[in-house]
């Protein structure tokens, strides 16, 4: 059983672990490295590329449009079988390399975890690879190392190590070599010195006791590793829609043909009439359409200062209920200012500059901010050191004597309860004092408190110099808020998003930054939730709420609770605290350049400006790629439809098949492709976020993409038919027929194309998309028609076609837009 470190003697730490106070002979380390592994972090396992690229063939469209593929090259269609085959590559290829793209992003965030150790030996300190760190290794650290395992305390001299990243705790915190209670929270465990955690003053000697997944931080990796992707909404909608394609395309390329077998059709025709139909029937380019939509408005994010990691987590962005967040560095800048001096300013400022060092360059914070703040008002040191006593776990002080002539003198600074409970002050003076530095911890601000004594010649034992002292005075310290913060906040909430903050800091500090953001600060404790059962918790879980002194287990629970009840949760975070929870999330934010690297490799999302104002950005174009999607797919789906419509019509009618299966494919990938990118890069609508998600739970195909998708059905059919029989009937040419389709196809899709835009009037110079994508439909309509170059696609020279007939079909085109957008209005009444 692995011994409760903490709250083992440094002595018996090393006997446990049969080493010396010089480590490891080499022979032995070797062999513990065989047993133990290397000191690495596991996160969240990244597959390989080829890997990658055959999860992208293994969708579900993608599969059926591989089958379609292989029924043309056994059908003799082999231009057309090598056509969809193309785009069944460029399809998995653009998905994954945009994915990968983004990894490699992430790689070059990386900063957090020791690269070198400074291991002790017999022969001396020297510098090791930091994956080479076994158990019963001795290292030394200090001030600017990251440490790189977790290490038993064996001696230190005024350590102070910031583990904001791990416990959530925002203020430096002190570690010495006594044992503490085996039942000691992590965030006060002063004997142990964590993985991925910094010193930032003194230095420490300690015994490395777990590495790699062992480690407090490995285990944070071992669990985001082990957590699965929740689908996205988009995820579910093509699982479902794959199934009913599959039926509804068997059905129409078996029955059809079966029926014309039996009316004594030719049987080439009628398979040739099955295959068509398979074609019109499968959506073959919605997995590269939502792919290309998905990559183009991750591009978009990118500029904003946001990298998507996951690009199916860009529409899920659009449908986050809830914004669970960190304090530490994601709502705060995790950079202590001082911000007030209570008492004398130059008496404060002049005991707090000799509370340290003379010529000290590296400083923890708050030293460096009472360091500038006397320098600035002209003070500096005098006399010369006599004696320092570093920071204490245990006392709670730091105190440093001087000698000035005959005169010897200390200065004292600590926390305010340890220094006045060694003060001579009367009772009146002490509750005055004590209540003042009461209201400002319940304002959510760190105040260190000074003093200082005149000293009889004598000893210079700590227990004489901290004692009897005379109180100076009080510094006050702020974690200030992030720039757009409160805004932020206000601007999810105006969008129905509930924002909840989750902290492993204090609750006073927690509450007091929570209501500075904007929110009411309903607080709870992360003890207090542990002891609640599921039924209890998720009614307390509202917009507002704080937990204060949560781990990462509490954290995660709360993301389990949101979602059990249906709320589809962001969390965001920069600590490696924060790695499980961003995980399990369905759209995780992680901080990009002062994040954890766990916290990096757990996200979805990642924020490279570090802004919190970026998370609303992000909300927000989620909205537009969602409701812009939308659109795409009723656009798509409806002319897929409108297809089949057709091509049944003209069956049913005696006449020939109006498209052939290469004109189907060319069609849709260079024309209703087109155009549903170009709804892409529409302006969002201007009240898209002053107005609540979608209800979660909501089917992405819901009510009014249904009812779009049936407008588009019935305008683009009224378009085309009506083309190709009058043409058809008349013409002694089928292929004749057939390019009157395309062209009323081509024309049909444009003007409904603008129809489905955000909203009427928009501009054509909001979107150039829009009249890019018009342009070339106009254009490959007369290069079809007009020109020689039809013939490679199976369509005619329309040398004969009169200006009439264009103009037919054009007014055709115009009525089919005008009934789309009559019949649009009409659906978003229903």
């Amino acid at each position: 059983m692995t011994p409760s470190w903490h709250a083992v003697d440094a002595r018996a730490a090393l006997k446990s672990l049969a080493a010396g106070a010089e480590g490891l002979p080499e022979d032995e380390r070797a062999r513990r490295r065989a047993t133990y592994g290397p000191n690495e972090i596991a996160g969240r396992h990244r597959e390989p590329w080829w890997t990658e690229l055959a999860e992208s063939f293994a969708e579900p469209l993608q599969l059926l449009l591989i089958v379609v593929a292989v029924l043309s090259a056994v059908f003799g269609e082999l231009s057309d079988a090598i056509t969809i085959a193309a785009v069944v590559v460029v399809m998995a290829v653009l998905e994954t390399v945009t994915e990968l793209r983004a990894a490699r992003a992430i790689d070059a965030l990386k900063a957090m975890t020791a690269p070198t150790a400074r291991l002790v030996t017999p022969q001396g300190v020297r510098e090791v690879p930091a994956a080479g760190l076994v158990p019963g290794d001795v290292i030394a650290v200090g001030s600017g190392d990251v440490v790189p395992a977790d290490a038993r305390v064996l001696s230190a001299r005024g350590i102070r190590v910031d583990e904001s990243t791990l416990t959530g705790e925002s203020v430096p915190v002190g570690k010495d070599d006594c044992p503490v209670a085996e039942d000691t929270e992590l965030a006060a465990r002063s004997s142990l010195l964590h993985a991925g955690t910094a010193v930032l003053a003194g230095e420490a000697r300690a015994l490395v006791v777990a590495t790699g997944a062992a480690t407090q931080l490995g285990e944070l990796g071992t669990l985001v590793a082990g957590t699965k992707e929740p689908p996205t909404p988009l995820q579910r909608a093509l699982s479902q829609l794959a199934r009913a394609v599959l039926v509804a395309a068997i059905a129409a390329s078996v029955l059809v043909p079966a029926v014309g077998l039996i009316a004594g059709q030719p049987w080439r025709d009628m398979l040739l009439a099955g295959l068509t139909l398979a074609f019109a029937t499968v959506p073959e380019e919605l997995p590269i359409l939502i792919t290309v939509l998905l990559a183009v408005g991750g591009r978009q994010l990118a500029r904003r200062g946001a990298l998507l990691r996951r690009l199916r987590a860009g529409e899920t962005l659009g449908a986050v209920t809830a914004v669970v967040t960190d304090k530490t560095g994601t709502l705060t800048e995790n950079r202590l200012r001082l911000i007030r001096v209570v008492g004398d300013r130059d008496q404060v400022l002049a005991t707090a500059l000799h509370t340290q060092a003379p010529d000290t360059a590296c400083r923890e914070p708050m030293e460096a901010q009472l360091a500038a703040a006397a320098h600035e008002t002209g003070l500096a040191h005098r006399g010369e050191p006599v004696a320092a006593f570093p920071f204490d776990p245990t006392r709670k002080l730091v105190s440093r004597t001087w000698r000035t002539g005959t005169t010897r003198w200390a200065a004292v600074s600590g926390a305010p309860e340890e220094v006045l409970a060694r003060c001579r002050l009367d009772d009146t003076e002490r509750t005055r004092v004590r209540a003042e530095v009461d209201g400002l911890a319940a304002d959510g601000l760190r105040v260190i408190a000074f003093a200082r004594r005149d000293l009889d010649p004598g000893s210079l034992e700590r227990e004489t110099v901290e004692r009897e002292l005379d109180y100076v005075g009080l510094a006050v310290f702020d974690d200030p808020l992030r720039e757009g913060v409160p805004d932020a906040v206000a601007a999810l909430t105006r969008a129905g998003v509930a924002t909840l903050v989750v902290t492993g800091d204090h609750a006073d500090t927690a509450t007091a930054v929570a209501t500075r953001a904007g929110l009411p600060a309903d607080v709870h404790t992360g003890v207090d939730l542990d002891r609640l059962t599921d039924s209890v918790l998720d009614p307390l879980l509202r917009h507002g709420t704080v937990i204060a002194r949560a781990t990462p287990a509490t954290k995660h629970r709360v993301v389990q609770a949101l979602q059990r009840r249906g709320d589809v949760v962001a969390v965001t975070g920069d600590g490696a605290n924060d790695a499980p929870a961003l995980a399990a999330a369905d759209v995780g934010i992680a901080l990009g350049r002062r994040g954890a690297d766990l916290a990096r490799a757990a996200a979805d999302l990642v924020l490279t400006d570090d802004a919190y104002p970026t998370v609303v950005a992000a909300v927000a174009k989620g909205r537009n790629i969602t409701a812009q999607l939308r659109r795409a797919v009723a656009f798509y789906l409806g002319a897929k439809l409108a297809l089949v419509v057709v091509l049944l019509a003209a069956l049913a009618a005696g006449l020939p098949t109006p498209f052939q299966p290469i004109h189907i494919v060319l069609l849709e990938i260079f024309m209703d492709l087109g155009a549903s990118v170009a709804f892409v890069a529409e302006p969002a609508a201007p009240q898209a976020m002053r107005q609540p998600p979608r209800p979660p739970g909501s089917r992405f195909l819901d009510r009014a993409t249904l009812a779009a998708i049936a407008v588009v059905t019935v305008t683009l059919t009224l378009a085309v038919l009506p083309a190709y029989l009058l043409t058809a009937t008349g013409a002694t040419d089928v292929a004749d027929a057939r390019t009157a389709a395309v062209l009323a196809w081509l024309a049909g899709h444009a003007l409904i194309a603008w129809c489905l835009r955000t909203r009427p009037g928009l501009s054509w110079t909001a979107n150039p998309a829009f009249p890019a994508w018009t342009a070339t439909a106009i254009a490959v309509g007369a290069l079809a028609a007009f020109t020689p170059l039809g013939d490679l696609v199976h369509l005619t020279t329309l040398a004969p076609v009169t200006a009439a007939t264009v103009a037919g079909l054009l007014a055709v085109a115009v009525a089919a837009a005008i009934a789309l957008r009559a019949g649009l209005h009409f659906a978003r009444r229903l």
